[in-house]
């Protein structure tokens, strides 16, 4: 049976008008698919802000990841857009019972910081509130904790009273502008790519005149806990001066010379974190020399974290007096005094 004339010129007319469409659907199709050829220049006067990057106060790009989130700081690597350098911007930890707690100890901060001018202490660039947030831009410091670099090896006796030295004309400095780390342990001193050292975060430092007793009472941070590195005064909540940044320092020298934590090794030696009299701290001075640790040096560190502050050194100089004979080490100029 043939089919019906018309039936057949109406299939073909159908085809004919098919096969053109579709493919003309098919074209659009893959154009869409394309992605959209983007462009790298940058209109004068507005540099870009990239994929992964958001603005700061029309002046800094930072990185979308926070590169640290940190007990009471969210810290953040930016670029400054007018010169491309980069720093450290640091935002008060939020989403915690403690959210007004960790603002007001950015503030204090960011205020001590800006007093201090010391090319061992990390640098305060600018701060202010952008978004409704407070914000603290600081030096960035290209290198990594000390805490971060010990475990491959002990750099050394020479070395660790080289920083020893340099630190401890820091903390002298910032002690003369009445100021108190309270924090100094190897995870707080970063060791820059060049060979030197910086005291970074003062999250937790004090104004050692402070006179205020009910501000004082009213302090989250009267307690300070560090495992390993536990400071008398401050794990027990006492109060604190500039003897304890001294501890700090010395636990640091310990940790650096022998790869094991301080508080350990007082606590193998006569079950006690700290050397509470003059004879456990002679044992901890023998357990320095019997690996390799000169005399001297063995035994200023262990006086230096005797457990009741009036028994070790009463300040910075007098525990680099101790320390380090003569002018064997020479500290770093100051770039200027305390800024008003």
């Amino acid at each position: 049976m043939i089919p019906d004339r018309n039936i057949i010129i109406v299939i073909i007319v159908g085809i004919c008008v098919a096969i053109p469409l579709t493919v003309a659907l098919v074209q659009v199709a893959r154009k869409n698919k394309r992605p959209k050829p983007t462009s790298n220049k940058v209109k004068a006067g507005r540099p870009a802000v990239g994929k992964n990057t958001f603005p700061v106060n029309g002046r800094y790009d930072a990185r979308l990841q926070p590169f640290k989130q940190g007990g009471m700081a969210t810290i953040w690597i930016a670029t400054e857009r007018k010169t491309r350098r980069t720093y450290i911007i640091k935002t008060p930890r939020r989403g915690t019972n403690m959210d007004n707690v960790y603002l007001d100890k950015l503030m204090l901060e960011a205020g001590y910081l800006k007093r201090l001018n010391h090319p061992v202490i990390v640098k305060h660039i600018e701060d202010f509130y952008y978004n409704g947030e407070f914000h603290v831009v600081m030096e960035y410091v290209n290198g990594e904790t000390l805490m971060s670099s010990s475990p491959r090896s002990s750099p050394g006796e020479k070395k660790v009273l080289d920083w020893a030295c340099n630190l401890l004309d820091a903390l002298g400095y910032i002690h003369a502008a009445g100021i108190i780390h309270r924090d100094v342990n190897p995870k707080n001193i970063m060791l820059v790519n060049d060979g030197s050292v910086k005291l970074i975060d003062f999250g937790t430092a004090k104004n050692m005149n402070e006179t205020n007793k009910e501000k004082e009472r009213g302090d989250p941070f009267t307690q300070i806990a560090n495992k390993g590195f536990d400071i008398p005064e401050l794990f027990l909540g006492g109060e604190s001066d500039q003897r304890c940044d001294l501890c700090g320092l010395a636990q640091t020298a310990i940790y650096l010379l022998t790869l094991r934590q301080p508080n350990e090794i007082c606590s193998a030696l006569f079950k006690s974190n700290w050397p509470r009299t003059y004879a456990e701290a002679g044992n901890v001075a023998d357990y320095l020399i019997s690996v390799g640790i000169s005399r001297r040096t063995s035994r200023c560190l262990a006086q230096a974290i005797m457990f009741s502050p009036g028994d070790r050194f009463a300040d910075a100089g007098a525990m680099r007096s101790a320390l380090i004979p003569g002018n064997d080490c020479q500290a770093k100029p100051i770039e200027a005094a305390v800024k008003k």
